[in-house]
């Protein structure tokens, strides 16, 4: 006889996050879903460094640059994601949007040894998605909120490797 048919309720905690999948630079990212305000076409934003909706700025974040990534057609497929952390507003420019996949945190992957650079402060993980791997982009590099590292690190443009990321309120 099963708990449930003891009338024991056994709880069920799968913790999960979700992602919304999107493809800069013909590759995959995924951002997580908590700070994700709304989506736009670039037919809908009048500024393309800072998309205005209601009266609130979001600055643009180019992760096309800071990401090295080829810069995307612009399409009917183009969208401004539009994310909010605390008082901070940002938004990226995506060639194309997947939709959300909200997945067990055990689906997570970290990032392999192999990633020793500065990308170990732009991804948090991996996700598999489809027969791809998407990066999860980290949401604090992307607004900016780490201290105490060089300029270059912060940017996604540089080499170095250091010892210790600082990051306000933990770690990557």
């Amino acid at each position: 006889m099963s708990s449930d048919a003891q009338g024991i309720g056994v709880p069920s905690f799968v913790h999960s996050s979700r992602f919304l999948i999107v493809t800069m630079g013909g590759r995959l990212f995924a951002v997580d879903a908590s700070v994700v305000q709304g989506l736009l076409t670039l037919d809908e934003v009048e500024s393309p460094d800072a998309p205005e909706i209601h009266g609130v700025i979001y600055r643009r974040v180019d992760l096309t640059e800071r990401l090295a990534l080829e810069i995307d057609s612009i399409d009917t497929n183009a969208r401004w994601v539009l994310m909010a952390e605390g008082d901070l507003r940002k938004s990226i420019r995506v060639g194309s949007v997947h939709g959300l996949m909200e997945l067990p945190l055990s689906r997570m992957l970290p990032l392999p040894p192999q990633f020793t650079g500065p990308e170990r402060f732009w991804y948090r993980g991996l996700i598999l998605f489809q027969n791809s791997v998407a990066p999860i982009l980290n949401t604090r590099w992307m607004f900016g909120d780490m201290v105490d590292l060089p300029s270059e690190v912060r940017a996604g443009r540089s080499g170095i490797n250091p010892e210790h990321p600082v990051i306000k309120g933990g770690t990557c």
